[in-house]
């Protein structure tokens, strides 16, 4: 399956694009902290296939959103690897795959709740999440 169809069967399983619920139906607990490092937004841990998220309690709702949808992304995408942190730093263009395809998976996650027309600017949606522009080259339509 693609990154696409992925996202739209579980917006179809859940009738929902939003992250959290998405984390909450799949039994993936979410904690809010400010023990992470300023750099590090979230991290997914799983032990004894229990998942936990910890995300930065002090981000924006809208990059907030994001976050979630990225580790989302890895929840369902790489259940079986051990994830790197999503650091606020790692939108350059040398980043590890499994990374490039959380971004396109939370990218497309987000995109679906939305009604796209010739006015959509691929740059203006990624800084409304408080993104760096870098990231919307991860951002397909």
């Amino acid at each position: 399956m693609t990154l696409k169809n992925d996202v739209n069967s579980l917006i179809e399983l859940y009738g929902t694009c939003d992250p959290e619920t998405i984390l909450r139906e799949l039994g993936v607990s979410v904690c809010n902290t400010d023990l992470l490092p300023p750099s590090t937004l979230a991290m997914k841990v799983t032990s004894d296939e229990e998942t936990t998220i910890g995300i930065l309690d002090n981000l924006s709702e809208h990059t907030r959103k994001f976050v979630l949808a990225h580790e989302l992304g890895h929840v369902v995408e790489h259940a079986n690897n051990s994830t790197t942190f999503y650091r606020a730093f790692m939108s350059g263009y040398d980043i590890p795959k499994i990374e490039a395809e959380a971004n396109r998976f939370a990218f497309y996650l987000l995109l679906s709740g939305l009604e796209l027309n010739e006015s959509f600017n691929k740059y203006d949606f990624v800084r409304s999440y408080g993104l760096p522009e870098e990231l919307a080259r991860f951002v397909n339509i």
